[in-house]
């Protein structure tokens, strides 16, 4: 008799506004606990975990493991605003975002968002992140 391999799948983490302003939420309370990287212990992102399960609508429950890897996509997001924030001449607010208008500055913005590194700042041409203000409240 042939036996079974047992292999585990790891679904992918599908993540709601909810789960995240959650999980947000939860870093925020514990803010005290960021390391000098600006990253959280494990067991801090088991609690996170734990914490925001009630708020699950789809997808597999969130693990701290898939915790960890959100907390390092919402800081790459944040950590690309901040330096484009940082340029002189350019515009930022959590409403409009880089607010590109016009010809010359979509010619800027190509050009920037084409660069290694800046490509996660597309999605804010025209519109700010929501998460942008719970974020700087988090990151010392």
């Amino acid at each position: 008799m042939a036996q079974e391999s047992s292999h585990t799948t790891t679904e992918r983490a599908v993540w709601t506004d909810t789960e995240v302003d959650q999980f947000l939420l939860y870093l925020s309370n514990n803010r005290d606990k960021i390391g000098d990287a600006g990253n959280f212990k494990d067991a801090t992102y088991n609690g996170a975990a734990e914490a925001i399960a009630e708020y699950l609508e789809h997808g597999p429950a969130k693990s701290g493991a898939m915790c960890k890897t959100k907390w390092a996509s919402l800081k790459q997001t944040f950590n690309a605003i901040q330096k484009y924030r940082q340029q002189s001449g350019v515009h930022w607010d959590n409403i409009r975002g880089a607010n590109v208008e016009g010809e010359a500055s979509t010619s800027v913005w190509n050009e920037y968002v084409s660069k290694k590194g800046n490509s996660v700042m597309r999605p804010f041409r025209a519109s700010g992140w929501r998460h942008y203000e719970q974020m700087d409240g988090i990151i010392p």
